[in-house]
């Protein structure tokens, strides 16, 4: 948290997926400056064979390169709000049905 404390404080939020329309929630938050931001996504109940799903971000600057704590590559804000981020688990596309 005081890692964080000024971006949460002064940055921008963001509600990416609305928690009372939809299974999952995510919000975004993003410095004044847009160098920086921390991306939250929860998911209420796990699915079976759900599909392949991204999660579009929000308020970047499109010409800046971003890292993404979860991968190695850096990727232009264009592409994380026009493209997104891959947010499927690892049973996604899946055929669970037992055969």
């Amino acid at each position: 948290m005081k890692e964080y404390r000024e971006l949460i404080q002064f940055g921008t939020f963001y509600r990416l997926c609305s928690p009372f329309h939809e299974n999952d929630t995510a919000w975004m938050i993003v410095s004044k400056d847009q160098s920086a931001a921390i991306v939250r996504y929860y998911r209420v109940l796990r699915q079976i064979n759900a599909p392949y799903r991204r999660l579009k971000l929000s308020g970047l600057n499109p010409e800046f390169m971003y890292s993404v704590s979860s991968k190695e590559d850096l990727f232009y804000g264009q592409d994380l709000m026009k493209v997104g981020l891959i947010i499927s688990d690892s049973s996604a596309g899946e055929n669970n049905d037992g055969s």
